[in-house]
């Protein structure tokens, strides 16, 4: 077999391993890594002398150092209780009936995924809205839903928001700011359409006569080390947007971050370090290993030059079609190796087909974060909701989530598609 068909069957292997769920994603990751490792030095790809140098050499350790950085800083924050007090505080404010304390719910749960991971943010709302709905006597199912697929509207906002984000960033050299003048725009346009779609699909329900009489402030548990993570957290936002003038790495300036909220603004350092997700950190450095792997062997330029001929029948409509691809994979396959081996591919069609490679990259940001919105195990923000309803006693079904997800899903990826053509002709 030649050393294409080998890779081609490793890469094959690991797809399979993750939609089945044989393994955790990280297992599954570790395995091809170790595959592509051992048959890169039966083929010549890698040489064993300096192995380690070689294969250390395909891990983009910018991306990763970036990736803990700011999986420590929104633990740190998450920690203190300030979403909580945010939610609560609003949820006592709005008052009136559930149907609209959920739409305030679900917008906040965006604005909070655009800091935390989705798995904390889904945490989160999921709580403070089963508490919620118990004090409005109210069926909380729905909005739990909703608040799944708004995590991942919420993982557009922001460079920090989402590890496809992140990815992106440091592969295509986005800055901070970018993100604020392009992805963030169409985050907001998504929030405001879904809000009123959600504001209608919940329905009529009638005014609670009950007022939400907990004090925002008995969530934070220590106001001093709020304000210091509150304060160092700000300080990491500010670095990052003023990156071009500092000149340092954006995996530098979180990991100086994230070592300044441990230091300063958390008492239990060693309880944040146990909550990270330390399995996404070992599958995206894994998963580089496998792509430099597919990369040596020409099985990317393959599937590159298979891109290419399509990107050539409609140049400006290939952006939204990369789009649709990407959200429909992320729906089935987890939206991190399907960012990092469409990155690569990316850069050849742009450079052939003469499509700008900012527009795909935009494209991949907006498929991987929406798509995951599909399916129950598209997203871990989903698994977490239906486990939450699960736990409720309030089941869902697969039939269920398409019909409560898809109509609002659809209508998100299409306000994505027009958004990809606008940014062409702009």
């Amino acid at each position: 077999m030649t050393v294409t068909s080998i890779f081609i069957l490793i890469f094959a292997l690991i797809l399979v391993l993750l939609v089945t769920e044989r393994y955790h994603r990280s297992v599954a990751a570790l395995i091809g890594a170790l595959l592509t490792i051992l048959f890169g030095i039966e083929y010549g790809l890698f040489h064993l002398p300096s192995i380690l140098d070689e294969v250390v050499s395909l891990i983009d350790v910018n991306t990763i150092l970036l990736a803990i950085g700011v999986m420590i800083l929104a633990e740190a924050v998450a920690r203190t209780g300030f979403f909580e007090f945010i939610g609560l505080g609003l949820a006592k404010l709005v008052g009136g009936s559930f149907r609209r304390v959920s739409v305030i719910l679900i917008i906040l749960t965006v604005f909070i995924t655009a800091f935390v991971t989705t798995i904390t943010a889904m945490v989160i709302m999921g709580a403070l809205t089963i508490s919620l709905a118990r004090r409005f006597k109210a069926d909380p199912s729905r909005t739990i839903v909703y608040e799944a697929i708004m995590t991942n509207v919420g993982g557009l906002m922001l460079m920090i928001s989402s590890i496809p984000n992140l990815i992106v960033a440091s592969h295509l050299d986005l800055e901070f700011l970018e993100f604020v003048e392009i992805s963030l725009p169409l985050a907001l346009l998504i929030t405001l359409a879904s809000a009123l779609y959600i504001f209608i699909a919940l329905g009529r329900q009638p005014m609670s006569l009950r007022k939400i009489e907990a004090n925002p402030w008995t969530v934070i548990e220590d106001k001093s080390t709020f304000y210091r993570a509150m304060i160092i957290f700000v300080s990491a936002i500010v670095l990052f947007i003023f990156r071009d003038f500092i000149g340092a790495p954006l995996g530098l300036i979180a990991l100086g971050c994230a070592v300044a909220v441990l230091a300063l603004g958390s008492k239990e350092p060693e309880s944040i370090f146990s909550s990270i997700d330390w399995g996404t950190i070992f599958f995206l450095t894994s998963f580089y290993v496998i792509v430099g792997g597919l990369e040596k062997s020409g099985v990317l330029e393959l599937l590159a030059n298979g891109i290419f001929q399509i990107s050539e029948i409609e140049p400006t409509a290939f952006p939204v079609a990369n789009m649709w691809v990407c959200a429909t994979a992320s729906s089935i396959i987890d939206n991190i190796p399907i960012t990092m081996i469409l990155i690569p591919i990316m850069k050849y069609v742009s450079r052939f087909a003469h499509i700008p490679l900012r527009i795909l990259g935009w494209s991949m940001v907006f498929g991987a974060n929406l798509g995951g919105s599909l399916t129950p195990i598209g997203a871990p923000s989903c698994i977490i909701a239906v486990g939450i309803l699960r736990r409720e006693g309030k089941p869902i079904s697969w039939g269920e989530w398409f019909r409560k997800c898809l109509p609002l899903v659809s209508i998100q990826l299409l306000l994505a598609s027009f958004y990809i053509l606008f940014l062409l002709k702009a």
